[in-house]
């Protein structure tokens, strides 16, 4: 898709975001167990072919979206990026999340996005696509997910399609205030409207795991700690 004529884009600047709590006991869990949770509800919610950029970082926060789209040929130069709208929409602790449809040619985020990310107090930043200034961006710590790095500008190559609307990164449908969780294993998106059901779940598949590893520790086998706990169980619906 390419923008075509007059410049407007889609901007929404108010975004119902979750509960503070639930998101931050969202933080103290891994996307494994929460993936395992996430199947218990029938939701599809792994984005894949994304890597954590920056190991040892986590992120969890309501998504503030992006989508980009390419120019065409002979149209004007890029006229502005998601950093002319952090400002008056991102909130401390949201999750920049960026669709730009999996191109791997060319960048859409860099250091001084980074830098103002930082400054706000934005969680991460996940893109279908890659970025640039990897260096100086490691040593900000700044979680960000992305198919990887590549030095060449997205300047005059794209532009704001919408901000704040429904977009896909990696396969998944991602809407803002939807909670975005993401470790050193990958990245996944939890529906807002389930979050409380989902979180309920991963906390038991936590536990469960934990007394598996306690039961071996005390002399059970593997296989009789996992039928104990109902280990093959823990990921089937259960609605």
């Amino acid at each position: 898709m390419s923008v075509c004529g007059d410049y407007n884009p889609t901007i929404v600047t108010k975004v119902e975001r979750p509960p503070r709590n639930i998101i931050d006991e969202f933080k103290n869990l891994s996307t494994p167990n929460v993936s395992d949770a996430l199947e218990r509800n029938r939701v599809n919610g792994v984005v894949e072919n994304l890597r954590p950029m920056v190991s040892g970082v986590r992120i969890a926060g309501p998504a503030i979206t992006v989508r980009y789209v390419p120019l065409s040929p002979g149209e004007e130069g890029t006229k502005e990026d998601i950093g002319d709208y952090l400002f008056e929409i991102a909130q401390q602790g949201d999750v920049i999340v960026i669709d730009n449809g999996g191109v791997t040619t060319y960048t859409c985020w860099g250091d001084i996005l980074t830098f103002t990310a930082v400054k706000l107090g934005i969680a991460g930043t996940v893109i279908d696509g890659m970025f640039r200034d990897y260096d100086n961006i490691l040593k900000m710590r700044y979680p960000i997910f992305a198919r990887g790095t590549i030095p060449r500008t997205g300047k005059d190559r794209l532009q704001i399609d919408g901000v704040n609307v429904a977009v896909e990164v990696g396969g998944i449908l991602v809407r803002p205030g939807d909670i975005i969780l993401g470790d050193d294993t990958g990245v996944l998106r939890i529906p807002k409207e389930k979050a409380a059901d989902i979180l309920k779940d991963a906390k038991q598949v936590e536990e469960a795991e934990r007394m598996i590893i306690d039961s071996v520790s005390s002399g059970l086998t593997l296989r009789e700690a996992r039928q104990k706990y109902r280990y093959f169980q823990l990921q089937r619906a259960t609605r």
